[in-house]
């Protein structure tokens, strides 16, 4: 990523200076006339321009490729077809953007706002959004791949297909979203609060859970094989025919949750807290599951394998 970026005031788009574009377009968001910003097809590659105020611009197949738009205010606007790749873009603000066929691949956007965006087959593969909010964000084959997420809020937000492969999500907030398709395959989701969460079709196998908040989340029917999840708080949480196998779950909090053909085989549940022999009987055991009481399964009724074992 080169440093040096070159001043907007040498751009210049259809012979049309990008300094009038943004004086035309700043005269049309005052409603004084002047002109929406319309930039289609442009090269603007290694520009500077910071703190720009680019709302409610129409934004079609423009290379932004390592330029430098931190602070600059994309909100309302319609950005299509953009190549965004190691462009720094910290504090950036595209709330409420509709933003659909972009490339984003290791960009900056630390303390980012995209909330309320609309977003459909966008890269966000190894980017980095630590600290940013996506709050009520509608996202559909959205691809994050190894990015940094650390402490971003997806409060409320609508995920569909979408790909967190081996992302860093440590401590973000997901209350209350909505997750359809959703793969977060060996992600780091430690201390990440998934509160009241609806997942359907979703994948977590090998991800990294330690002391994640589930309490309240319809998990059903969803992958967690050979997910590390000690310290999980699941209270009250519907696992119903979700897959366990193979994870580790010590010392989690069970407590009033729905484990009707739950998948604990090869399970660590080891000093797992809020079971009662109910909820181990009509879930799957086997004799590589390892208990709350630290005995060995199946779960036997009457053995209080069901209480954890004292620390």
């Amino acid at each position: 990523m080169s440093e040096r970026k070159i001043p907007f005031v040498k751009f210049s788009i259809h012979g049309k200076p990008i300094r009038e574009i943004l004086r035309l377009h700043s005269q049309w968001l005052q409603g004084n006339g002047g002109e929406q910003a319309y930039i289609r097809g442009a090269n603007l590659s290694d520009i500077d321009l910071q703190k720009a105020d680019l709302r409610r611009a129409i934004l079609i197949g423009v290379s932004f490729i390592e330029a430098n738009l931190s602070g600059v205010d994309f909100s309302e606007s319609e950005i299509h077809g953009c190549d965004f790749r190691n462009a720094v873009l910290y504090n950036s603000d595209f709330s409420a953007t509709d933003l659909a066929d972009n490339n984003f691949q290791r960009s900056l956007l630390p303390e980012s706002n995209f909330s309320q965006a609309h977003v459909n087959k966008v890269l966000f593969r190894e980017a980095n959004l630590r600290d940013s909010r996506l709050y009520e964000i509608h996202m559909k084959s959205c691809d994050f791949s190894n990015a940094n997420l650390h402490s971003v809020f997806f409060n409320y937000s609508v995920l569909t297909n979408c790909i967190f492969v081996d992302a860093n999500l440590e401590q973000s907030n997901f209350l209350r979203a909505h997750f359809q398709s959703v793969r977060f395959t060996a992600a780091k989701l430690i201390s990440a609060n998934l509160s009241s969460i609806q997942a359907n079709d979703c994948d977590f196998r090998g991800a990294k859970l330690n002391s994640a908040k589930f309490s309240l989340a319809n998990l059903c029917q969803n992958l967690f094989c050979h997910a590390e999840m000690p310290g999980c708080d699941l209270s009250e949480s519907n696992l119903n025919s979700a897959d366990f196998s193979g994870s580790v779950l010590q010392n989690s909090i069970f407590s009033e949750a729905n484990t009707m053909s739950t998948d604990f085989r090869g399970s660590v549940l080891e000093g797992a807290r809020g079971f009662t022999a109910r909820q181990l009987s009509q879930s799957f055991t086997a004799v590589n599951t390892i208990l709350p009481s630290g005995n060995r399964g199946p779960f036997i009724r009457g053995k209080c394998m069901e209480m954890p074992v004292m620390q």
